[in-house]
């Protein structure tokens, strides 16, 4: 036989303290029907007491006087008794019902209240009541909700947003190089460059813009695929200091050429993980080519793999301008770039989205450190997914 749980012991007490008042007041009732009936018919020396008839009445047996006035009595007691235990029964009947409704009405109520709350989109309010153990764990449980919902809704609406804004930058990084190209094909078209140099110059820019145009597509295509559960994401365990050492061979002529200080710190010892070996390549290209871009020359970058609790970490610092503090925060945001004007001579403002993107993917995550004036962007990759 199953334990009752605290709700159906606390409704059990409840029966049985009502029980138990009923009797009482029973008990009180015949008690004090049976104390008038003693006092009434026993005189102060314990003698039964005979009434003699009233004064007008035609004379009846001694008998049947005493009966008849006994049976009087004897209902009028009742009558009085009986109203007590109604009095009596009214006040409990009232009190247990206040007890009860305090206990179980009161908070089912609010639980109701707090379900409307939610059908009409109220998540901020919460259930504060005190009550048994069931019903105060259905009120634990349904703030817990409400939490989670209004938590839900405020990412809703901030991804609103986002969407909103990334289709206003969208729309500006590609009008931006498609009005220079259309500009430099007009002044092509009406005789405006009229030298060869120049016209080599121009085609270059026209091409320049082009190419930034479908980086831009590319990169929200990659985007969208990242996003969408449709596409498949397969890992494997691989070596990853293999892996970074060849990301550091391939970048060290760049960074040279632009007379940046390119250093790297990786393990001499194989490291095998789960990783995608196409993507996490974008991912930690985006991170050396932000590095790339935005750095003046002269300033060092550093590519390092660290081992870390339950995976490893991918370091990408440089020490050279750094991040302003108003876009800390967003940097992991698409579009979102160094430089508030929004020209479009620079980068995609993609490329450390579609890192966070990547690192996510593979059950890890990318943060930024500033640290004595060095800006570091960690991914971190589990060891198991």
């Amino acid at each position: 036989m199953k334990t009752p749980n605290r709700l159906q012991r606390s409704l059990i007490g409840q029966y049985l303290y009502f029980f138990v008042m009923i009797a009482i007041i029973a008990a009180l009732s015949l008690f004090l029907l049976n104390a008038q009936i003693m006092n009434y018919f026993l005189d102060s020396t314990g003698q039964i007491k005979v009434e003699e008839t009233q004064k007008g009445h035609s004379p009846a047996t001694p008998e049947e006087s005493y009966s008849g006035q006994q049976e009087r009595v004897f209902y009028k007691m009742a009558l009085q008794t009986l109203l007590l235990f109604l009095v009596l029964f009214a006040i409990t009947v009232y009190a247990f019902g206040r007890r009860t409704a305090s206990r179980l009405t009161t908070p089912l109520s609010s639980i109701a209240d707090g379900i409307r709350n939610i059908a009409q989109g109220q998540y901020r309010k919460r259930l504060n009541f005190k009550a048994s153990y069931e019903l105060a764990q259905i009120q634990d449980d349904f703030n817990d909700m409400a939490e989670r919902l209004e938590r839900m809704e405020r990412e809703k609406q901030e991804l609103e947003e986002s969407k909103q804004r990334m289709l206003i930058d969208i729309s500006h990084d590609l009008k931006t190089p498609l009005t220079t190209i259309r500009g430099y094909i007009e002044a092509l078209e009406a005789g405006l460059v009229d030298t060869e140099e120049r016209r080599r110059q121009v085609l270059r820019l026209i091409s320049d813009k082009a190419s930034l145009m479908s980086e831009l597509i590319d990169g929200i295509f990659e985007l969208s695929k990242l996003d969408s559960a449709d596409v498949p994401f397969s890992v494997e365990f691989s070596d990853i200091t293999e892996f970074t050492r060849e990301i550091a061979a391939e970048y060290y002529e760049v960074f040279e050429d632009k007379q940046l200080v390119f250093r790297y710190d990786i393990p001499d010892r194989e490291m095998k993980v789960p990783f995608n070996a196409i993507w996490l390549y974008r991912a930690v290209s985006n991170m050396l080519s932000n590095a790339w871009k935005y750095t003046p020359p002269g300033t060092t970058v550093e590519l390092k793999l660290v081992i870390a609790e339950n995976g490893v970490e991918i370091h990408v610092a440089d020490d050279g301008a750094g991040i302003p503090e108003a876009l800390k925060d967003r940097v992991f945001e698409a579009f979102v770039r160094g430089d508030r004007a929004r020209t479009s001579d620079g980068g995609t403002g993609l490329g450390l989205a579609i890192a966070k993107q990547v690192a996510e993917k593979h059950g890890g995550k990318i943060r930024l450190t500033t640290t004595n004036g060095q800006t570091t962007f960690v991914l971190f990759l589990p060891s198991n997914m």
